[in-house]
C-alpha cells in the first residue's frame, strides 16, 4: 500500500476516534514538533505564573524577563533558482510580565516583552517584534470570564509553501466565558477577532514578498456545552462560525474570503499514565461574495494519545488535519495533513529532552480542472534539550529538518535550523 495512502487512513482513524481547548480554530500553519502538554486549567496556569511574580510595585506583582532566542543556524532549499542564503538569526528580548488583583476572584494581567529579531547577512531581515497584551481574569463561583487583546509579532514560518522565517503579526482579541449550570455541566462561548500580517518588509525575494498575499482579518465564534463529571474527563460540544476577509486591490492579492460554520467536538483525559485529547471541527467553508475560494467540507483538528512510563520517559502519538490557503494562482488551498511519534525524557530533574519524527502529505485543491495535479510528501524530524541551570535560567538546544517533495517539477524545498535559547529571569514559552 502506498505510503500516502496509510498516512490518511491512519489519519482518519485517529481523528474520527478521538479533542483541545473550546475557543476559537485558526487556519494557520503549525511548526513541526507535536502537541505541548497543556495545563490542567487556565485558572491554574495563572496562578502559577502569579507565584512566580515575587517583585512587587505597590499592589502591582512584577515577573522580569529577559532572553537570547533562537540563535540558530538557518538552511532554506527550493529546487529553483535563487536560493535564501544560509545565515545566523538570533532574537534578544527584555520585558515584564504584571499581575494586579481585582479582589480574590478577578486578576489584570499585562505583558510588555519587546524582541529584537537579528540577521548576520540579511540586514532587511532585522525587525522588533514582541508581545503587547492586556488581559482580565474572572474566575467566579459559576462563571469564568477573560479578555484579553493586543499584538503579538514573531518570527516563524507561516506557509509550507515558503519555509522561511519571517516576522509575522496578530492584532486582535478574545472573550471566552463559561457559565457553571450543575456540578458536571458548563455552557461556554468564546468569540475572537484577528488581524493577521506578514511583515515582509524589502525582503528582495519574490517567495518571500508574496507571503503578504496572507494578510486577514479572522472573525470567528463558538458556542456549546462542556460535561466535566471528573476532574481528569472532559467533553464538549457546540457550534462555530467563521468568517475570513481578504485584501484585495492594487496589489493583485487573491481574495480567498471565505465564511461557514461547524460542529465541533473536544475530548480530554489525563491520567497519572495515560492522556489523550481530540479537537475537531466539520468545516463547510463557502466563498463571501466576489471571492476566489472553492468550497471545503472536511473535518479539521488535532489529536493525541501519550502514555507516561514510571522511569519518566513518554511517548506521544499524534496528528493533526488543517486547511491552508495557498500562494499560487492556481490553487485555493492545500490540505495539511500530518502523523507523528514523539519523545519525552527526563534526565535527572533538571533536563528534559524531546525527540520527534512526523511525516504527512499537503494536498492542493484547483480553482481549475485543467490545472496540474499538485501533491507533496512532508516529512520532518527534529531534537531538543532543556537544561535548567538556576531557578529562573535555563538552557535550550534544538535542531530541526523539514523536507517537502513535490509531484511537479521545480517544487522541492527543505528547511534546516539548528540553534539555542538561554532564558535568564523566566520562560517565555510558544509564541
Amino acid at each position: 500500500m502506498h505510503t500516502r495512502i496509510k498516512i490518511q487512513m491512519a489519519m482518519t482513524l485517529i481523528l474520527c476516534l478521538m479533542s483541545g481547548r473550546a475557543g476559537a480554530q485558526f487556519l494557520q500553519y503549525t511548526p513541526p514538533g507535536g502537541p505541548e502538554e497543556p495545563p490542567e486549567s487556565r485558572q491554574e496556569e495563572l496562578e502559577r505564573e502569579i507565584d512566580a511574580a515575587d517583585h512587587h510595585l505597590g499592589a502591582v506583582r512584577i515577573a522580569p524577563w529577559a532572553a537570547l532566542r533562537d540563535a540558530a543556524y538557518v538552511k532554506s532549499f527550493f529546487s529553483t533558482a535563487g536560493e535564501t542564503p544560509d545565515d545566523f538569526t538570533a532574537t534578544a528580548g527584555a520585558g515584564f510580565r504584571a499581575y494586579l488583583r481585582n479582589g480574590p476572584k478577578a486578576t489584570w494581567r499585562a505583558q510588555v516583552l519587546p524582541q529584537l529579531v537579528w540577521w548576520a547577512k540579511q540586514a532587511e531581515r532585522r525587525q522588533l517584534n514582541g508581545r503587547y497584551t492586556l488581559g482580565f481574569h474572572g474566575f467566579f463561583n459559576r462563571l469564568t470570564l477573560e479578555v484579553q487583546g493586543g499584538r503579538e509579532q514573531q518570527q516563524q514560518i507561516v506557509t509550507p509553501e515558503v519555509p522561511v522565517l519571517t516576522s509575522a503579526r496578530r492584532d486582535g482579541g478574545e472573550v471566552l466565558a463559561e457559565v457553571e449550570v450543575s456540578r458536571a455541566l458548563f455552557a461556554f462561548t468564546a468569540a475572537s477577532l484577528t488581524r493577521l500580517d506578514n511583515v515582509v518588509g524589502e525582503a528582495g525575494d519574490p517567495r518571500v514578498d508574496q507571503l503578504s498575499l496572507l494578510d486577514r482579518e479572522d472573525r470567528s465564534a463558538r458556542v456549546g456545552l462542556r460535561w466535566r463529571p471528573r476532574q481528569r474527563w472532559m467533553a464538549a460540544l457546540g457550534a462555530e462560525r467563521s468568517q475570513t476577509d481578504f485584501e484585495t486591490g492594487a496589489s493583485g492579492a487573491l481574495d480567498h474570503s471565505n465564511a461557514g460554520t461547524a460542529p465541533v467536538a473536544e475530548v480530554r483525559f489525563n491520567g497519572r499514565r495515560l492522556r489523550f485529547g481530540v479537537d475537531l471541527a466539520a468545516r463547510s467553508l463557502r466563498a463571501r461574495q466576489g471571492a476566489a475560494f472553492v468550497p471545503y467540507d472536511k473535518v479539521t483538528g488535532s489529536a493525541a494519545v501519550t502514555l507516561r512510563s514510571a522511569n519518566r520517559l513518554s511517548g506521544t502519538l499524534y496528528g493533526s488535519r488543517n486547511l491552508l490557503y495557498s500562494l499560487s494562482p492556481e490553487y485555493a488551498y492545500l490540505t495539511d495533513q500530518r502523523l507523528g511519534l514523539a519523545f519525552d525524557v527526563e534526565l535527572g530533574a533538571r533536563t528534559h529532552a524531546h525527540l520527534f519524527v512526523e511525516g504527512g502529505d499537503n494536498a492542493y485543491t484547483a480553482f481549475q480542472a485543467l490545472a496540474p495535479r499538485r501533491q507533496e510528501d512532508a516529512f520532518s524530524y527534529g531534537a531538543s534539550a532543556t537544561f535548567q541551570l538556576a531557578r529562573r535560567v535555563s538552557l535550550g538546544l534544538r535542531a530541526l529538518h523539514s523536507e517537502f517533495d513535490s509531484n511537479l517539477p521545480g517544487g522541492d524545498r527543505s528547511y534546516s535550523a539548528v540553534g539555542t535559547t538561554l532564558n535568564l529571569l523566566g520562560s517565555l514559552g510558544r509564541l
